[in-house]
């Protein structure tokens, strides 16, 4: 009774769809007649206007056919219905769009559907039927099923049963159209005979299985038999019924094991069906054409020996990886031979049962501990994928891809076992593998330079997750010994490709060189010379660049110059905390330096050796890249120089500071000025000159903030205790603001001055006449108080002799600018004379009584009157002068 049941839903399910056919052809014959009455009514009209108003005697002419079309149009009762088809086998054949219309056609274009149209023929006209036909595969399995807990029948009328059913329905497919009446389902729409002929199929695949695997009627060679003859009748139906018959095949044999029920026990026999089966899939393909059939039947047995590798399976684990191997292989070959489908060009399909194939190998060697066998199997993929790209360029991403894998493989490895010798032998392996095959097709035009990226990462990747994860024990030397030998390899890599016209290979092959020598030398060398290697390796870069002229090289060496410059920052710390403590006014700054010998090595021949360097390779550097680089060396050479200018003294207590820092800091300032005022005004060669002129500005600069910053602002002798000599005018205080003056006065007046930068020559001049109020004033003070001019208070002599000793120094101005007739120093002049004056009126006098307040007032008026006549006789004689005609 339920097969009868079952039966009468499938039937009354197909009455239904067939009904809804007819109606839909009736219709479509009934839009076929109204637009014939319509084009028979436009030409009757279109042959009326084309008639003369006032014909001629008409010849009797033959009767066209679009007047026979008209007159017909007047009697639509005779119009004859098309007589229906009879009923015939409609054989598979692909459809083409069909041919544009031509432009004379006068048939107007058909709208094309809308949206809402076209959404009810896939859900009422398509959709049911292929979910009709897989509802009768699934309707077999579970009716056998049925039969099977209900024990309705033995072993071997389950089968027969099962086998009579799938017949039934694959002779319904092929004859069915004969039936009287029922066969205008299969005459209307072929889908149904097609999805009928898959299910069919389906129910025979299920039925071999069940026989053979779960009661043992079949042998394993009458299995594969029965397998075998199925396939071949899916592949002849398939001519028929098309695509849709071998998706229902597909369906139906990929969900067979899982109906039948699937055991531990039963993997061998599994993967003999699944292989079998797969191969007969993609024989199909390979035979129509099809990529799409090729992928579904890659996908159904990756999920099957996914749903394996979750199972415990013991010992079958080696073949479920001899067959993810055997797949990957079989479903690369097929896609080969078909075309493209679901718009995926044809090298990403290829590139995709391969890709799963190491995928699911990465996920298998875990299971059997990475042992040998995971290994082989994962060795002859990537074997393939390189042999795939030899043949195929477009195939080449999927090496790099393979590469990854092997990297997460092997870094898993390495995660889960540990130090083990197989595993360091398998990682050197790949590594040769994918780093030989890189090497071999670098040059390779269009994809070389994958290859070549292919090369570089294969053994540098391999040697990163070996020391990152090995845990090998190695000693640091045998570690140096491998970074060399895998610097041989991208050396090679660098030198094959130095004429290649692509972007990546050549500076990523001579950038892992660098880093790769650079390792292994800082392994083997002390680390006081980690700076010099660097450097070493930076001068290596900058020729190496000069010889294959590349940009990007020329900036890896510079990268390399600024990892040396950081490594000699870190080595010369202490010149940096020496620095610092400076500026915010320490004074025992001696305990902070480094000692001689080893910053000779860690920062002098660094320093020197960076300064080299970008003398030789200034031209590839660039201008501005080359002052930075040129910078670090000159910091570098002028902090040890500085080391050595504070080791006389090695000034540490306050009162080592209190007898010597005053001096020590003007000697560094003073040699400063002398270095850049030396290095200005010497005439250097064409290459020279703007580095020698960017020094020797640099040089005055920071003498000048010397000068500012300490002995101005922050240690200036006035304020903070420092011994300035006890003799008069001969002392520190004088000759170093007197020097500070004569400097400023100097480059004010130099000729590179006046040229590069001429607005700065006023505000040097200005600034050297105030360091000579400064140093008059030191002067002064010194005079009254001794080496000790900070802590001793004011006195009312010192205030007379302030005023007398600025005075003078207005007067030396105003002389020597009438003499030079310097208008600056003119001006100067009576501004200080001015402000002196002021100050002898309103301060000085007021502390005088008697005779001498009136001296001091004549003495001041007879000066200031005799200065201006003579100022002003100076002017009226230049104002009086004319220029010769």
């Amino acid at each position: 009774m339920e097969i009868l049941a079952i039966s009468g839903i499938i039937l009354l399910l197909v009455l239904v769809f067939d009904t809804r056919n007819v109606i839909a052809s009736l219709r479509k014959r009934i839009e076929i007649l109204e637009n014939q009455e319509r084009q028979v009514a436009v030409a009757d009209e279109q042959t009326n206007a084309a008639e003369p108003a006032n014909p001629a005697a008409p010849e009797p002419v033959p009767e066209a056919p679009v007047a026979r079309a008209a007159k017909a149009a007047e009697k639509p009762e005779k119009i004859a219905t098309p007589a229906p088809k009879q009923p015939s086998r409609r054989v598979y054949a692909p459809t083409s769009p069909p041919p544009p219309a031509s432009p004379a056609s006068t048939e107007p274009p058909q709208p094309r559907p809308s949206a809402a149209k076209r959404f009810e023929d896939l859900i009422g006209g398509k959709l049911p039927i292929w979910i009709g036909g897989i509802a009768l595969i699934f309707a077999g399995f579970f009716l056998v099923r049925f039969s099977i807990e209900a024990g309705l029948f033995g072993p071997a009328a389950r089968c027969i049963t099962a086998a009579l059913f799938g017949l039934l329905l694959i002779g319904l497919s092929e004859f069915g159209y004969k039936i009287p009446k029922f066969g205008k389902i299969f005459t209307d729409d072929v889908r149904i005979g097609h999805s009928i002929a898959g299910a069919g199929i389906a129910v025979l695949y299920a039925t071999l299985y069940m026989a053979s695997e779960l009661y043992g009627l079949l042998g394993l060679y009458t299995a594969l038999g029965g397998v075998i003859a199925v396939t071949i009748l899916a592949f002849v139906l398939s001519q028929r019924h098309g695509p849709p018959t071998a998706i229902m095949g597909l369906l139906g044999g990929f969900a067979a094991p899982y109906v039948a029920g699937l055991g531990p026990e039963s993997v061998a026999p599994l993967l003999i069906y699944l292989g079998v089966f797969t191969a007969g899939l993609f024989g199909l393909a390979i035979h129509r054409g099809w990529a799409w059939l090729a992928l579904l039947a890659t996908g159904g047995s990756v999920i099957w020996t996914t749903a394996l590798l979750f199972m415990d399976l013991s010992g079958d684990v080696p073949f479920v990886g001899a067959f993810i191997v055997l797949l990957a292989i079989g479903g690369v070959l097929t896609l080969s031979r078909t075309g493209t489908s679901f718009g995926i060009p044809k090298p990403v399909m290829q590139a995709i049962p391969l890709g799963v194939g190491l995928l699911q190998l990465v996920t298998l060697a875990p299971l059997i501990e990475f042992s040998l066998i995971s290994w082989l199997f994962f060795a002859v993929l990537a074997i393939f994928s390189i042999a795939l790209a030899w043949r195929d360029k477009g195939l080449t991403p999927a090496v790099a891809g393979a590469l990854g894998l092997s990297l997460a493989m092997v870094a898993t490895a390495f995660a889960d076992t540990g130090a083990e010798p197989l595993q360091l032998y398998a990682a050197v392996g790949l590594a040769v593998l994918f780093g030989a095959a890189g090497h071999v097709f670098a040059l390779r035009e269009k994809d070389g330079w994958i290859w070549a990226l292919i090369g570089l990462a294969a053994p540098t990747a391999m040697l990163l997750l070996v020391y990152g994860l090995g845990d090998l024990g190695w000693s640091q030397n045998s570690w140096a010994a491998a970074c060399l030998l895998t610097a041989v390899t991208t050396g090679l890599m660098a030198w094959r490709t130095r004429t290649d016209a692509a972007v990546l290979p050549p500076p990523m092959a001579s950038g892992l060189t660098a880093i790769l020598v650079a390792l292994a030398l800082w392994i083997w060398t002390p680390q006081s010379l980690g700076a010099l290697v660097a450097i070493m390796v930076a001068a290596a870069l900058a020729f190496w660049a000069r010889f294959i002229g590349r940009k990007s090289v020329i900036v890896q060496s510079a990268i390399a110059i600024g990892i040396g410059g950081l490594i000699m920052l870190v080595e010369g710390f202490g010149l940096i905390e020496a620095l610092f403590g400076s500026l915010v006014g320490e004074t025992d700054l001696f305990s902070y330096l480094p000692e001689i010998g080893p910053a000779a090595i860690e920062l002098l021949l660094p320093a020197l050796a960076i300064v080299g360097i970008t003398y030789f390779f200034r031209d590839n550097f660039g201008k501005i890249v080359a002052k930075i680089i040129a910078g670090i060396g000159l910091i570098g050479t002028g902090s040890f120089i500085y080391l050595l200018l504070k080791q006389p003294l090695a000034i540490g207590p306050i009162q080592d500071f209190v007898a010597y820092g005053f001096a020590e800091r003007a000697v560094f300032t003073h040699l400063l000025a002398l270095s850049g005022w030396l290095i200005l005004r010497q005439q250097w060669g064409e290459k020279l000159a703007t580095p020698m002129k960017s020094l020797g500005i640099a040089l005055a600069g920071l003498a000048l903030a010397r000068f500012v910053y300490f002995d101005i602002l922050l240690l200036s002798p006035t304020a903070v205790k420092q011994a300035m000599g006890p003799a008069p005018i001969a002392n520190l205080g004088t000759l170093h603001f007197a020097a500070a003056m004569l400097w400023l006065w100097l480059y004010a007046r130099m000729e590179i001055i006046a040229t590069a930068m001429p607005k700065l020559m006023r505000p040097l001049e200005i600034a050297s006449l105030l360091a000579a109020i400064a140093a008059v004033m030191v002067t002064v003070r010194q005079a009254v108080h001794g080496t000790d001019i900070a802590s001793p208070p004011f006195t009312s002599t010192e205030t007379y002799l302030y005023s007398a000793g600025l005075l003078v120094l207005a007067i030396a101005w105003l002389a020597r600018g009438i003499q030079t007739t310097n208008a600056l120093l003119r001006i100067a002049g009576l501004l200080l004379l001015t402000l002196v004056t002021f100050k002898v009126f309103l301060i000085d006098a007021a502390q005088l009584e008697g005779v001498l307040r009136i001296l001091s007032f004549l003495g001041l008026g007879i000066a200031l009157i005799g200065i201006g006549w003579i100022y002003g006789k100076v002017m009226r004689a230049g104002e009086d002068e004319e220029p010769a005609v």
